[in-house]
């Protein structure tokens, strides 16, 4: 399981270098997508077949099916980590997604989120905001 919340910085070859402690957990290849709310998203081989799986197995109407596939899948690369611990973000990726050199990189689990730390930061207060109420409703089984 990959867990935790990690300061990092993009080099000037785009490269970000993943946490120990996460790495010792990912092996190559490993599959980067532009996220839906982070700016990139990092999953081990069999977590992106297993998240493929999901998206190809959807249950949206043709259309909207066709179009999230297009956006997820389309933008999905396999990527290798270097013998120093680092992957090499693609250009388009880091301006697609409006990626700053200073990153925050977060386990969930399943898969890693790379957030530009401005980004991250106004998302964190938000989230916060909402902590009260959702473990409100998760003490009472709502959730």
């Amino acid at each position: 399981m990959l867990f935790g919340t990690y300061k990092h910085c993009l080099d000037t070859k785009q490269r970000l270098t993943l946490p120990v402690k996460l790495r010792i957990k990912l092996a190559n290849p490993v599959y980067i997508t532009k996220g839906l709310q982070a700016d990139l998203e990092i999953r081990s081989k069999q977590e992106f077949l297993n998240w493929q799986a999901t998206v190809l197995d959807s249950h949206l109407n043709d259309k909207e099916l066709k179009d999230f596939q297009r956006l997820i899948l389309a933008n999905t690369l396999e990527i290798y980590i270097d013998n120093a611990g680092r992957i090499k973000i693609p250009k388009t990726f880091i301006q697609d997604s409006n990626l700053e050199k200073n990153v925050f990189i977060l386990g969930l689990g399943d898969h890693l989120e790379v957030w530009s730390q401005s980004k991250y930061d106004q998302h964190k207060k938000q989230a916060l905001s909402l902590v009260k109420k959702i473990n409100y409703k998760l003490t009472r089984g709502d959730l």
